[in-house]
C-alpha cells in the first residue's frame, strides 16, 4: 500500500512514489503515523507507516549506493606518489564531491528530500514501525499483517515480552497461518541459508551448493552495504586537533562497522562464524558429488577461520588422499573478509589499550 498522490518512478530496483512536482519527506510521513496512531485513526497509521518504510528503502539505497559508487571510483583515480598525506587528503576531498553530487541528483530523481533527523532514522533503524503497524493492523482486522510485523519487530528486539505475548496471541488466530508469519525486514542471504539447509537435510547436494554459495556472495554483499550506512554520523567528536578530532571519529565508524555481524545473533556471534558453516555445508555437499577440488577448498577456507578444528582437519586428511597438496586453496573472499575483521578489531583493541578502557565492558 502506498501514497495515492504519487505516481511511479523505478530507482534502482525499488518502486518509489512521487507526485510530479511534490517532493516527500520522511521525516514528515513518519510524524503523520505517529500522529494517526495516537488519534486512532488506523487506516491512515497503516498507510503512512508504510509508506514511511518504503521511503526509508529508498534513502537507504540512494545513500548506501551513492557511498560505494563514489569509494569505487575514487580508489581507481589516486594520487600515485603519497607526498606528506596528499593521497589520504585527496580522497577524501574527491569522495566529498562525488557524495555531495551524487546524492543531490538521486535524491532529485526519485523527488525526496535527503534530511532526515536522528530521531527518525533510529527508530526505523530499530524497526519501530512495526510495534505501531501491528496493532494497527489488528484493530482494521488484518490479523496475517498484524502477525508478521508484530515477530518483525520482535526479532530486532527479542528480550520484548509484551511482544512476544502478541506474536503468540497472533499464530493462535485461525486466521493466521503460522507459516506464513514472516520477518518483512529478513535479507537475502537469510532465505537462502535456510533453503540451503533445507535442501542438505533432503541431501539434495546440487541445490545446498547452488544456496550455499549464493548466501556467501548475498551475505558479503549485505554486510558491505550495512557497513556502507555506518559512514552517517550523527555525534561528531570535534577536538581543536585535527588529528586528535579525525582520530575520535575513526572508532564509532568502525565499532558500526563490527555491529553489522550483530544482526546474526542469537544464530551466530558473527559474520565469521556464519561463513565458517556455510562454508562446513560446502565441503560435505562438494564431496557427495565427488567434487574433491572444491571440498579441498571448501575445508582450507574453513581452516583459515578455526585452524584447530578437529573435524575439519581431520577431513582435511581424508581429501589429501584424493586431491594434491594444491587443491587446499583459501577462497580469496573468505581471506578478505578475515583480514579486513582482525584489522578492524586489532584497531579497536589499540585504541581501547591506549585510553584504558575496558574492551568487555564497552564491547560493540
Amino acid at each position: 500500500m502506498f501514497f495515492k498522490l504519487f505516481k511511479l518512478i523505478i530507482f534502482l530496483g525499488v518502486i518509489v512514489t512521487c507526485e510530479c512536482l511534490k517532493f516527500s519527506s520522511l521525516d514528515v510521513i513518519y510524524k503523520k503515523g505517529v500522529d494517526a496512531y495516537s488519534k486512532e485513526r488506523w487506516s491512515e497509521c497503516i498507510l503512512q507507516f508504510e509508506g514511511s518504510l518504503h521511503l526509508y528503502k529508498v534513502y537507504k539505497s540512494i545513500n548506501i549506493n551513492c557511498r560505494l559508487k563514489c569509494k569505487s571510483e575514487n580508489l581507481s583515480n589516486q594520487m600515485k606518489e603519497d607526498i606528506e598525506e596528499l593521497e589520504i587528503f585527496e580522497y577524501f576531498l574527491v569522495m566529498r564531491d562525488c557524495l555531495s553530487q551524487c546524492q543531490k541528483e538521486e535524491f532529485e530523481n526519485v523527488h525526496m528530500y535527503s534530511n532526515v533527523s536522528d530521531t527518525v532514522l533510529n527508530n526505523l533503524q530499530a524497526r519501530q514501525p512495526y510495534a505501531y503497524l501491528h496493532l494497527c493492523y489488528y484493530e482494521m482486522n488484518a490479523l496475517p499483517k498484524a502477525a508478521s510485523a508484530a515477530y518483525t519487530y520482535h526479532v530486532a528486539h527479542s528480550d520484548d515480552d509484551v511482544m512476544k505475548r502478541n506474536v503468540e496471541y497472533y499464530i493462535q488466530q485461525p486466521e493466521v497461518d503460522v507459516k506464513e508469519v514472516i520477518d518483512l525486514e529478513s535479507e537475502d542471504y537469510q532465505v537462502l541459508y535456510k533453503l540451503g539447509k533445507q535442501s542438505y537435510k533432503n541431501n539434495n547436494w546440487a541445490d545446498t551448493i547452488a544456496n550455499m554459495e549464493e548466501t556467501i556472495t548475498d551475505y558479503l554483499t549485505w554486510e558491505n552495504s550495512c557497513r556502507a550506512e555506518c559512514e552517517h554520523q550523527s555525534q561528531q567528536d570535534w577536538s581543536p586537533e585535527f588529528v586528535i578530532m579525525v582520530a575520535n571519529n575513526i572508532l564509532p565508524l568502525i565499532a558500526c562497522r563490527q555491529k553489522c555481524q550483530d544482526n546474526l545473533k542469537p544464530l551466530y556471534d558473527s559474520g565469521v562464524a556464519l561463513l565458517a558453516d556455510v562454508l562446513n555445508y560446502l565441503q560435505i555437499s562438494y564431496y557427495r558429488l565427488d567434487r574433491f577440488d572444491d571440498a579441498a577448498k571448501a575445508v582450507a577456507s574453513y581452516l583459515s577461520i578455526y585452524p584447530t578444528d578437529e573435524d575439519m582437519v581431520e577431513n582435511k586428511r581424508i581429501y589429501q588422499t584424493l586431491v594434491s597438496e594444491k587443491s587446499f586453496a583459501e577462497r580469496s573472499d573468505i581471506v578478505f573478509y578475515l583480514k579486513r575483521d582482525k584489522y578492524e578489531k586489532k584497531l579497536m583493541q589499540f585504541f581501547h589499550e591506549e585510553n584504558n578502557i575496558d574492551l568487555d565492558a564497552n564491547s560493540v
